[in-house]
């Protein structure tokens, strides 16, 4: 509002200086110059400050993403056993705080508010990607993210279930009316997908790579190796599908 404001201040104010006889008539030239300048200077300088206060708003909004699912995923078992008929508890519960964000932004423009939803759609999708495909290290956590280190099981339940989990999070971002929002989860749904497609073994074969590229286009074979490598369950299926040869060999 101060912003907007600034044009019209900025003109009441030289107008009144001018009828008051406060700007001689040959300094009025040099006067309005100056007055031009320092309008785009504080306009400049109101821009500053509420791109200073949009990243403060997004890195707020991540950091409440990050405890959530610190909190929420501390412990959680990955070998499910058995597949749910609804997404994970903290599948909805970050839907809920997503929800209530995406509600309160009405003060914001719209390029801001679109951007505040990538910013943590994407955020949500890459700390979900990092956690079930990065290699498990005793002691570490998540990349930059503390307190939840990747998993080191899951079964094929466990990734039934959290890619009802994506389609959630899918629909969810639909729901928003936010043009292309739903694209945040791409490579997490196609990891879930891939994962859980009885081809699968088929498509890791080399001579099938053009297949596999277009089929699942986000799809990263070293992310795959190192789910393959964590999966428990139907005989040590993971390592079958790669032929007990470890991560590296199907690179």
């Amino acid at each position: 509002a101060l912003q907007h404001s600034l044009p019209r201040l900025f003109g009441t104010l030289m107008r009144g200086m001018c009828h008051v006889g406060m700007i001689r008539s040959e300094q009025i030239a040099d006067t309005f110059q100056y007055a031009e300048s320092a309008l785009k200077g504080a306009d400049k300088a109101c821009d500053n400050q509420v791109g200073g206060m949009y990243s403060l708003v997004y890195e707020i909004c991540r950091n409440k993403i990050d405890a959530h699912l610190n909190y929420a995923l501390d412990g959680f078992n990955w070998v499910a056993k058995s597949a749910r008929d609804m997404p994970n508890a903290y599948c909805e519960g970050l839907i809920g705080y997503l929800r209530s964000v995406f509600d309160s932004l009405g003060s914001m423009d719209e390029g801001s508010r679109a951007g505040l939803h990538f910013s943590c759609c994407g955020h949500v999708s890459e700390r979900l990607v990092r956690l079930i495909s990065e290699r498990p290290t005793e002691g570490t956590s998540v990349g930059i993210h503390a307190g939840l280190p990747s998993i080191s099981k899951i079964d094929a339940f466990g990734l039934k279930n959290l890619s009802r989990d994506v389609e959630e999070f899918r629909k969810f971002a639909e729901a928003t009316g936010v043009p292309q929002l739903i694209d945040c989860f791409d490579e997490l749904k196609s990891i879930t997908d891939a994962m859980l497609d009885k081809d699968l073994p088929v498509l890791l074969q080399p001579e099938h790579s053009s297949q596999r590229k277009k089929k699942y286009p986000y799809l990263s074979l070293e992310k795959v190796g190192n789910i393959l490598e964590k999966y428990v369950g139907a005989g040590g299926m993971g390592m079958s599908l790669i032929g007990g040869r470890g991560a590296d060999a199907i690179l």
